[in-house]
């Protein structure tokens, strides 16, 4: 796993970055990984956080913020939270394709009656 923070930090070039220490680093690294896991299996719900600061993963797209997590609760052995995590990706991929599919496709149809009148006068036909 990488510990350079670069992944955990909204500005990760900061120089006070440098001042932490090795517990602080995998504090932050941990509340990062458990936080956004929270969030995830919580629907991205921020309720869930009651104070306003918390520790975030960033810079990761839809899809491999899971293998990150994935890769850091199997170091940790929590089984159990990735088993979850490779059924949420499974049902985020199964989305994203079936969202792709049908993007630019109408997916149903409007019945509009406009009333009495012929067929030719309707701006559909």
């Amino acid at each position: 796993m990488n510990d350079d923070l670069e992944n955990y930090f909204y500005n990760n070039e900061d120089p006070d970055l440098d001042l932490l220490k090795d517990e602080e680093r995998e504090y932050i690294r941990k509340q990062s990984m458990e936080n956004t896991y929270t969030l995830i299996v919580n629907n991205y719900d921020f309720e869930v956080f009651p104070d306003r600061l918390f520790w975030l993963l960033t810079d990761f797209d839809e899809i491999t913020v899971f293998d990150v997590l994935m890769e850091y609760f199997i170091e940790e052995e929590e089984y159990e939270k990735c088993a979850v995590l490779v059924q949420m990706k499974e049902r985020h991929k199964r989305w994203d394709e079936s969202r792709a599919a049908k993007r630019g496709k109408f997916t149903y149809k409007l019945d509009i009656n406009l009333g009495e009148g012929d067929e030719e006068d309707s701006p559909l036909y």
